[in-house]
């Protein structure tokens, strides 16, 4: 190997230039959201092999670090006023931008233009171990003690996870100031209890079969499309269009009150019941739209449920329910091993996605042999997970299913089991299952039943 005594003279080191323009022109495309993708992989501009880019990289850095916005405009406004027109050109970045292929790609160009820059540095090294071996030492400790600090400097060019303190003192500041990660139930119990959803936590809904669990995370889903938020709903039980009829249930109340769940489940409508049915459905043209609402029911396995929740980027999934979830890489296993998988695999993709995930799960059969059928934690059949991985767990109890004769039929409890920023305890509501909803108070709940006029 010729030794080589000036490394900014190599043309032949390693390099793709398309993947680091690529790089740059998804930036200015994509903005903030993209740029933290690639931040992940390319540290510092030095990666960069082209020095127009390594200029470019710096601006958008800077536009990052003071919070402006990234895209054509402002790169070219602040390189102009770095560099100088005649250095960086608006056509040159204009040009970075077109027939890109994907920017939801961002990662793996970013990786490409990270391993090109790691075998140079290797490539360097390589000529400096060698030149390391051809020198004269007195102890071979010597020569060992130079390998291995020169291996150390390349095992350091890996990108780390770790994020600057300036940058998390920055997030927490936005936090606080805007209390853009939470996002509320939009429903007055919920948000009282368990004190709104942290966006890349998890919430557990729990209960037994016809105790209002699946109702329950359809009103949740009502209150947050009507709250601006972008629900992602999935169904493994029901259909999308069982849903909406339940919507429509709850849509109905209180300006058409004669049309119920009951009458819509068994196509039972009047003339006149049909005509309100109608608004309703316009009504619900305008409020549930694809930009604010998923509803899917073909998803069988984990693996697929993270790509549609890759592919949407909602701020709350709703997933009803999680017993119903195959995991494939998990075949033949134990039950318990594939619930505390999905919950992980929940967990990291509400991370990696900036969302809620609100995971509806059934109790065991145990809870309706106890004197006090009441749930707690101990239910869920894969408590230690839920303990260890939720942010809240909620129970619905609907005491009437287990003793009629002394509970009314309008009275329900949400019971809180585990907050981690709420408070625990249980809230006696209103429940109305022909109206599809959970309302305040028992009194509120039975009014809505006697109300049913034409």
């Amino acid at each position: 190997m010729a030794k080589v005594t000036n490394w900014d003279d190599i043309t032949a080191l390693p390099t793709n230039i398309m993947a680091e323009s690529t790089v740059i022109g998804c930036c200015l495309i994509g903005g903030k959201d993209v740029y933290e993708k690639a931040k992940g992989w390319i540290r510092e501009d030095k990666a960069f092999y082209s020095e127009d880019h390594k200029k470019i990289w710096k601006v958008i850095e800077k536009l990052y670090k003071n919070r402006e916005a990234i895209d054509l405009v402002t790169v070219s406004a602040l390189a102009k006023d770095e560099y100088g027109r005649e250095k960086i050109s608006a056509y040159w970045l204009s040009s970075l931008s077109e027939d890109l292929p994907t920017t939801q790609s961002i990662e793996e160009y970013s990786k490409i233009v990270w391993e090109k820059y790691i075998q140079r540095e290797a490539a360097k090294s390589a000529q400096k171990l060698y030149g390391v071996t051809t020198q004269e030492f007195n102890k071979t400790s010597e020569v060992l003690q130079k390998h291995k600090a020169l291996i150390n400097e390349l095992e350091n060019l890996q990108p780390t996870a770790v994020k600057p303190i300036a940058e998390i003192i920055d997030r927490s500041e936005e936090a606080v100031l805007t209390a853009a990660n939470i996002i509320k139930f939009n429903n007055k119990i919920l948000d009282s209890f368990a004190g709104g959803m942290t966006r890349k936590e998890l919430t557990v809904v729990g209960g037994r079969p016809g105790h209002g669990k699946s109702v329950l995370a359809i009103n949740i889903l009502r209150g947050l499309v009507e709250d601006g938020a972008k629900v992602m709903m999935i169904n493994r039980e029901m259909t999308c269009e069982e849903t909406f009829k339940r919507i429509f249930a709850m849509e109905a109340y209180p300006e058409h009150p004669s049309v119920t769940y009951s009458k819509i489940r068994h196509s039972d409508l009047t003339d006149g019941e049909k005509r309100h049915l109608g608004k309703i459905i316009q009504k619900c043209y305008g409020k549930y739209t694809d930009d604010n609402c998923i509803v899917v029911d073909h998803i069988r396995t984990l693996e697929d449920t993270l790509i549609e929740i890759g592919r949407h980027k909602p701020d709350v999934v709703i997933d009803d329910y999680i017993q119903l979830i195959k995991v494939a890489s998990l075949k033949n296993k134990d039950r318990r091993f594939e619930i505390e998988e999905i919950l992980m695999q929940y967990k990291w993709a509400c991370k990696e996605h900036n969302c809620h995930a609100i995971l509806v799960s059934q109790l065991n059969r145990e809870i309706e042999k106890r004197y006090n059928p009441r749930p707690f934690m101990s239910d869920y059949a894969e408590s230690g997970v839920i303990e260890q991985t939720a942010e809240s767990a909620i129970f619905v109890y609907y005491p009437y299913t287990f003793n009629p004769e002394e509970n009314s039929r309008f009275g329900s409890e949400i019971i809180t089991a585990k907050t981690r920023y709420g408070k625990i305890g249980k809230y006696e509501c209103g429940f109305n299952g022909n109206r599809c909803k959970f309302f305040y108070t028992q009194e509120e709940a039975a009014l809505a039943s006697s109300i049913n006029q034409d």
